[in-house]
């Protein structure tokens, strides 16, 4: 700056001295000299003095302050329902029949809403807390009730706490949560399959910074009611377990890592089932099931898909124990509460979107499970006396075989091509394929291959953020069986073509 100064004031001297020739002595041109000098002080007082007004004005303008659309109530939900008929029976209800498998279009058959509300207040220094709130119903086939019996579900409450004063360094940006929720789940659209999915009621902290990237920690609980095995039995007393989860999860950009360990708190209640109602004396039936588990998942989501434009969804995981079976890495579900102590399951899916052309895009899903002790009881004992009808009371010993697996394979490919005729029409295909093969205890298998292919167009109609989707499909699927029951073979295919309609709205 001092010299910027210097020259200036050099330069105009010497322009002035050129211009005045030898008119000015000495003592005049030194006098100019100080005048010009006083000059521009002035001038660059006026200057630092503009500065430093435009720096406040700056600081004020980028303060953290109360965005007035955080403060306002948010409501945001999701609803789908319709209806379909077979080309044999007409209209009819019916069942989705193995979405996970072939695709989830032309082949959903329920009608589903979820509601959620949400409020974020902000304090004067920064710090904020929300709330959220989601309603949700199911039916699992389109009918005039929604939900079991029209019950609505609480499925979400939680509180969310941000720019925490007291934070700082790694935990500056890090936000706390707690309550009941749904924890990082993942879906594969195309499927409606939930690959990572846990939910229950815990207290987590997220997006702490530990490197380049974010690190999230979480415990969970889930009281699960073992419904099923209570109304076999008839108890009063319905059986649960208490699972307790511990969960870490690591993002670096479209790459993320999460291990996971759960154990049940009161499994005894679990292994040892007695007063059965239906007989005239107490029994135990023994089931192993695992008391705890573990899980690892990788998730990889680029930009792009396998070097194509598009973008990637892919999953490796790998569980043992409680956290086993075909709901891989849930705490909330019955797949897995009856898991050995030595189950495993081992799961790979790669997928997403790739772009196929200016006004056409495919979503592809592919997935593989395998898994092996799954399923705790090899069989169900009731010893127990019954009366005959001569009035002599007889014992007896019934037993039950396992209703689930020992071993289980799955494969599953699904493709759905979309070709965009404008912004309010699309034209679907999706075709679908997949099998599942299962080994029970005592040998018996049950195979299945899956099949289907669904067409038609959509409508859409937005309004801002709102969507609003009419689907026409006709659809054809098909199942072919075969099974070996004590060594018996049989074998059967059922096909079908379906009609129907489905509308959704999102907003």
């Amino acid at each position: 700056m001092k010299k910027f100064v210097l020259l200036s004031l050099l330069c105009t001297l010497a322009l002035q001295a050129s211009a005045e020739g030898e008119k000015l002595s000495l003592d005049q041109r030194i006098e100019k000299l100080e005048q010009i000098i006083e000059n521009q002080n002035k001038e660059l007082n006026k200057q630092k003095l503009n500065i430093k007004k435009n720096e406040k004005k700056l600081s004020l303008s980028t303060q953290a302050k109360p965005k007035t659309e955080d403060d306002q109530l948010q409501f945001h939900g999701y609803l789908r329902t319709g209806a379909e008929g077979n080309m044999k029976n007409g209209n009819k209800n019916s069942y989705s029949k193995n979405k996970e498998y072939v695709g989830r279009w032309g082949n959903e058959y329920d009608t589903n809403f979820n509601i959620n509300l949400s409020k974020k207040f902000t304090q004067s220094n920064g710090a904020w807390t929300k709330l959220a709130v989601q309603l949700e119903s199911w039916s699992d086939n389109y009918d005039n009730s929604v939900g079991d019996s029209s019950k609505i579900d609480l499925t979400e409450l939680y509180v969310e706490m941000g720019n925490v004063p007291m934070f700082s360094g790694a935990f500056k940006d890090s936000t706390i949560i707690a309550g009941k929720k749904k924890w990082d789940d993942q879906q594969v659209e195309v499927l409606d399959y939930y690959y990572q999915d846990v939910n229950g009621t815990g207290l987590g902290i997220e997006k702490i910074k530990l490197w380049d990237g974010d690190l999230s920690l979480s415990y969970i609980s889930n009281d699960f009611k073992d419904g099923e095995v209570a109304e076999r039995d008839k108890r009063d007393k319905k059986i649960s377990e208490d699972i307790r989860a511990y969960k870490a999860k690591y993002t670096y950009k479209d790459i993320a890592g999460e291990i996971m360990y759960a154990h049940a708190t009161d499994n005894a209640d679990i292994k040892e089932v007695t007063d059965n109602d239906d007989y005239k004396s107490a029994t135990v039936t023994k089931r192993e099931a695992a008391d705890d588990g573990l899980y690892l998942g990788l998730y990889y989501q680029p930009n792009n898909f396998f070097g194509f434009e598009g973008k990637g969804q892919h999953y490796l995981q790998y569980s043992t124990g409680l956290l086993a079976g075909e709901g891989i890495g849930k705490i909330d579900t019955d797949f897995n509460k009856r898991a050995a102590d030595d189950a495993v399951t081992y799961q790979l899916g790669l997928g997403g979107t790739v772009k196929l052309g200016k006004r056409t895009h495919m979503l592809v899903s592919y997935r593989s499970l395998r898994a092996e002790n799954i399923e705790a009881r090899k069989y169900d004992s009731y010893a127990y006396n019954y009366p005959g009808a001569d009035g002599t009371v007889y014992d007896r010993t019934e037993f039950q075989n396992s209703w689930r697996v020992n071993k289980l394979e799955s494969d599953a490919l699904v493709l759905r091509p979309i070709y965009y005729v404008n912004q309010n029409l699309d034209l679907w295909i999706e075709a679908g394929i997949g099998r599942r093969d299962a080994e029970a205890y005592n040998g018996n298998t049950e195979d299945h291959k899956f099949y289907k292919i669904s067409a038609g167009p959509q409508l859409k109609y937005y309004v801002g953020s709102a969507e609003t989707s009419l689907r026409l499909f006709v659809t054809y699927i098909g199942d072919e069986t075969k099974k070996t029951d004590n060594n018996v073979k049989l074998s059967s295919t059922v096909e079908d073509v379906i009609t129907g309609f489905q509308v959704s709205a999102w907003w």
